[in-house]
């Protein structure tokens, strides 16, 4: 399994996945589309809980 890196943080690890950007999903959910981000598991949470 390719290791990524986290575009917040710079932690390259398996862990690490592309995803909904956490802050506009939380605050706009009825958005049909948002930014992709590459984030680690602690800073998805953080870029949620910016929210």
């Amino acid at each position: 399994m390719a290791k990524k890196t986290c575009e917040t943080c710079g932690t390259k690890s398996a862990t690490v996945e592309q995803m909904d950007d956490p802050y506009t999903a939380a605050l706009y959910p009825e958005w049909p589309e948002h930014d992709q981000m590459t984030l680690c598991p602690p800073c998805a949470v953080a870029r949620y809980e910016e929210s």
